[in-house]
């Protein structure tokens, strides 16, 4: 009786864990793309995703990618700013190419530490890409 108590009470306490800091949307602004308030054709000047599988593609971006090495000498295309249910918002810089290639990877750089950044991998870029440029 005793054990059957104990495994209630810690299901509860699992049960009514809070949820973690959730993304509830992610803002791109466009940046060197769209000097002087010029878009280009096909682009934006500020693109929002909400749809969660939008949002995983990008925070799978961010959570996978790789830490860089040296000094960082980089334009900004896009603003990014990742909102938190919690915690508010953490910008970052996100460089993706609308270049379709194997070879070609993304940077992130977070504005916090704007001289550390990091590679987006080819396949996130790739996903990236078409989510940035495609939709």
């Amino acid at each position: 009786m005793l054990l059957l108590a104990c495994l209630l009470v810690i299901s509860v306490i699992g049960c009514s864990k809070p949820k973690e800091n959730e993304v509830t949307s992610i803002r791109l602004e466009c940046k060197d793309l769209c000097k002087d308030g010029q878009v280009p054709a096909g682009l934006f000047s500020e693109k929002i995703f909400t749809e969660p599988d939008e949002i995983s593609v990008f925070m799978n971006a961010v959570n996978k990618a790789s830490k860089m090495q040296g000094m960082l000498n980089y334009m900004t295309s896009f603003l990014m700013y990742v909102s938190y249910s919690e915690t508010g918002e953490k910008v970052y810089v996100l460089n993706i190419a609308n270049v379709k290639d194997e070879a070609i990877r993304g940077l992130l750089v977070d504005t916090e530490d704007s001289s550390q950044g990091y590679e987006i991998q080819t396949e996130f870029h790739e996903q990236l890409r078409q989510l940035i440029y495609e939709q």
